[in-house]
């Protein structure tokens, strides 16, 4: 009897400046934590996983045609999805999982929010595309956080640096953080 591999692919979906004019790309671009913080939303509640999936599917039958439909359509199932952190875990066949990830990149609206998608991580089993995730996080929050030192006084970001030695930063279960210390 031959097992049926899969693949997890782990990815994100970003929100940009939905009226860019020249006073918001200039904010937009002014740091890096702005971009970091305008890109990284919650998502509306009417994004859900039902709607992801529909719109892969969509993409799918868009662009790669009734072949694509076939190597990959029914495989997709969705195993994570946070509106909190906009990131979700989708599960598809090995054999497939170029055909997904492909029609993931090629969305670039949900509903009539502009959004972009990134695929950030694949995987053979979902606990590494969860160990990835996590890790990503907590890269995200110290690159924000030292984009936030820089633009405050020497003073203050050395103040700064050595409280985060002294601390250490968990994501809990709600995508809060906490810090220990």
């Amino acid at each position: 009897m031959v097992r049926i591999k899969h693949r997890y692919i782990l990815f994100e979906v970003l929100y940009p400046p939905s009226n860019p004019n020249h006073e918001e790309f200039v904010k937009f671009s002014e740091t890096q934590e702005d971009a970091l913080l305008t890109l990284h939303q919650a998502s509306p509640s009417s994004i859900n996983a039902r709607l992801i999936i529909s719109t892969i599917r969509k993409s799918i039958q868009e662009h790669y045609g009734e072949h694509g439909v076939g190597a990959a359509g029914l495989s997709i199932n969705m195993k994570y999805w946070s509106n909190k952190t906009s990131t979700g875990i989708i599960r598809c066949d090995r054999e497939s999982f170029q055909i997904v990830v492909g029609a993931i990149t090629l969305i670039n609206r949900f509903e009539s929010n502009p959004v972009i998608i990134r695929c950030t991580h694949i995987s053979g089993t979902i606990h590494k595309c969860e160990e990835y995730s996590i890790r990503r996080s907590k890269e995200l929050i110290r690159l924000i956080n030292n984009s936030a030192l820089r633009t405050k006084g020497k003073q203050s970001s050395q103040f700064l640096l050595s409280l985060e030695e002294s601390t250490s930063l968990k994501i809990s279960d709600d995508d809060r953080i906490e810090i220990d210390g």
